[in-house]
C-alpha cells in the first residue's frame, strides 16, 4: 500500500503548499513576496489563495495567544455515557473554546478559558462534574504554550454570573442538574 502524501490528501499542488507554508510562518506576507517566491503573477497568487480559502485549507481566526495573554485555560477530559448529550450541552457555551469528541477512556476533549481559575473550576463542576451523564472528569491547566495557539474568545463570559447555574445568556445547562453551592468568605461586623 503507498501511505499518500498531505499533499495529495489535501488536494494541493507544490506552489499550493509553498503559500501555506509561507503563510504559517507569516501572516501579513504579501501577496507580492509570495509570487515572487513562486514565481507566479500576483493575481494568480490571490485566485490560489481564495481557492484554499473555499477548501478550508486557509482561515482566519480571531481570538487571543495563549502565548501571549494571561488568560486561565483548563483542558477537561470527560468520560460520558452519551457524547451527543454533552455536546448538544455545551456547544454554545461562551467559555468553551474548543471541544473534540475523541477516542480512548475520555470521549470528549475541552478547552476552557476565563479570567481566573475559580471560574473555570466552576463551569468544569456545572458541564461536567454535576451532570449525571458523566462518567469522569480530568483536568489540567494549560501553564505555558511552546507554539502560538489562538484561542477564539466570546464576550459573552462577562456576563457571567457566580451565583447563577449558566454560563450565559446561550447556556444550554439542564435546569435539572444539583444547584452548585458556591461559598465566598464575608467579613461580618460584629455590634
Amino acid at each position: 500500500m503507498i501511505k499518500k502524501t498531505f499533499k495529495e490528501i489535501l488536494g494541493i499542488d507544490d506552489d499550493d503548499y509553498k503559500i501555506i507554508e509561507m503563510m504559517e510562518k507569516n501572516p501579513d506576507v504579501t501577496h507580492s513576496k509570495i509570487a515572487q517566491e513562486i514565481e507566479k503573477s500576483q493575481p494568480a497568487v490571490g485566485a490560489r489563495i481564495i481557492k484554499l480559502e473555499r477548501k478550508h485549507l486557509l482561515t482566519k481566526q480571531i481570538g487571543f495567544n495563549l502565548k501571549m495573554v494571561d488568560i486561565k485555560t483548563m483542558i477537561v477530559f470527560v468520560s460520558t455515557k452519551d457524547v451527543e448529550t454533552i455536546v448538544r450541552k455545551i456547544e454554545k457555551c461562551p467559555f468553551i473554546n474548543h471541544a473534540f469528541k475523541i477516542s480512548g477512556e475520555f470521549n470528549l476533549l475541552c478547552f476552557i478559558s476565563a479570567s481566573d481559575l475559580q471560574t473555570v473550576e466552576k463551569l468544569v463542576d456545572l458541564c461536567f462534574r454535576k451532570d449525571p451523564n458523566v462518567i469522569n472528569v480530568k483536568t489540567n491547566i494549560i501553564i505555558d504554550s511552546v507554539h502560538d495557539f489562538v484561542v477564539p474568545i466570546d464576550f459573552q463570559i462577562e456576563k457571567f454570573d457566580f451565583h447563577s447555574n449558566v454560563c450565559g445568556p446561550d447556556c444550554n445547562l439542564n435546569v435539572n442538574l444539583p444547584k452548585y453551592k458556591f461559598t465566598k468568605e464575608v467579613d461580618v461586623e460584629e455590634d
